[in-house]
Formats: structure tokens, C-alpha cells, sequence
């Protein structure tokens, strides 16, 4: 018996079925894509912005173009320095008070729930709070202390907000990378109201570099 034109009509079917999930797949990396784009514009179109000194680290990435890691004083925690909560474990997420400190804002409390903090004007007398979000990377129980030379049981944190990353045009990451003797880096970074975080300009000297656009 032949049967050939059984097999063509079943490998037709198949494929006609594989057709639409293969469309699903794409729809949904779409919509994804898409979401991803609408929640960091609602976060840059914040009005809450924080401005953040740093220290740029390793250069670059050979397939994504050039690219700057960035390095906050508030990826760094000692809790003996921070009001709020005790004790954290890895992946924890975690709401870090900052305050403004003159033109740069510092750790004051970290904590596992939100903090509501009292409102104040931007021309109030009383320093400027505000929270930032972030995710608990490493638990350290233990310190070197460089004055006394020993080891101290203090407990320190290295908190991930988001913002470690950033992209810039191919060739023009190493003026940020390996700045000059007396650059300073600096970034604007904009909150929500969960206190989710996104960079908003970046400065070389206090002149802005790259600016992220609103769609």
C-alpha cells in the first residue's frame, strides 16, 4: 500500500500546529518587552530625584557595546552605623532611607517593610528623606576593623538597587571607566514610590553626559 501521502498530511498537521505556539512565544516576549519599557519610563518620569556619587568599575562588555559598573556608598551597609531593622539574609528586599547629605544623599535606616516617612517641602530646614529599593547580595557577620587591626563582629551588607549598570554609545565608556585625577561621577537617579530605582543622568563634573528620554 502506498502510504506517502498519509505521511505528507501528518507532517502538514504538525506544522500547522507548531505554527501558532511559536507566535505565542513571540506575542508574549513582545508584551514583555513592552512592560518592561512602560514600568521604567513611569519610574524615570518620577519626580523624586536623588543624586548618587560613584566609582565606575570594570569597562566593558564585547557584546553589548561599551557599558560602566557602577559603585554606590550605598551598596556597602554596616548596620551598626543604620537605624531600622537587625537582621537580613540573602535575597531579602529591603528599603534603604536616604537622606540628603549637601548635593549627595547617604544610608540613614535600612529596613525589611517600607518606612512611611513624615512629608516635608523641598525648602524645609529639616534634611530631606526619601526610600530607595533594593535586594540583600551578601551577609557579612564579621569586619576588619583597619584602625585596631582586628577582626570586629560587626554585621555589614551589600545591597543591589538596580542601578549597578549602565549603558553608554560604543567607544565612550572609558572617560567613565578611568576618569582623570579629580573627576567625579555622579548620577541622577529617580525613585518611585515603592522606592524602585532608575538611573536618570549621568554627570561627569556636574555636567551631564547622558540623559535617559521619555518617551
Amino acid at each position: 500500500m502506498f502510504k506517502e501521502p498519509v505521511f505528507k498530511a501528518r507532517h502538514s498537521r504538525s506544522g500547522k500546529a507548531v505554527l501558532p505556539a511559536i507566535v505565542l512565544i513571540i506575542v508574549m516576549q513582545i508584551l514583555f518587552l513592552m512592560a518592561m519599557i512602560a514600568n521604567r519610563q513611569s519610574i524615570l518620569s518620577s519626580d523624586i530625584i536623588v543624586v548618587l556619587e560613584t566609582r565606575p568599575i570594570d569597562p566593558r562588555s564585547l557584546f553589548r557595546g561599551d557599558y560602566v559598573r557602577l559603585k554606590y556608598d550605598i551598596n556597602n551597609l554596616q548596620l551598626d552605623e543604620l537605624s531600622g531593622d537587625r537582621t537580613f539574609k540573602i535575597n531579602d528586599t529591603v528599603y534603604v532611607v536616604l537622606e540628603q547629605n549637601g548635593p549627595f544623599w547617604d544610608a540613614q535606616g535600612i529596613y525589611l517593610q517600607r518606612p512611611v516617612l513624615p512629608e516635608s517641602p523641598a525648602n524645609s530646614p529639616k534634611k530631606r528623606r526619601h526610600v530607595i529599593r533594593g535586594v540583600i547580595k551578601t551577609v557579612n557577620n564579621r569586619h576588619w576593623s583597619r584602625d585596631d587591626k582586628t577582626v570586629v563582629d560587626v554585621t555589614s551588607l551589600r545591597v543591589s538597587y538596580g542601578i549597578e549598570n549602565y549603558f553608554v554609545p560604543e567607544g565612550e565608556g572609558l572617560k567613565l571607566e578611568r576618569p582623570e585625577p579629580g573627576d567625579k561621577v555622579t548620577l541622577e537617579v529617580a525613585l518611585d514610590k515603592d522606592g524602585r530605582a532608575a538611573i536618570k543622568t549621568l554627570l561627569l563634573n556636574g555636567v551631564a553626559q547622558y540623559q535617559e528620554a521619555l518617551f
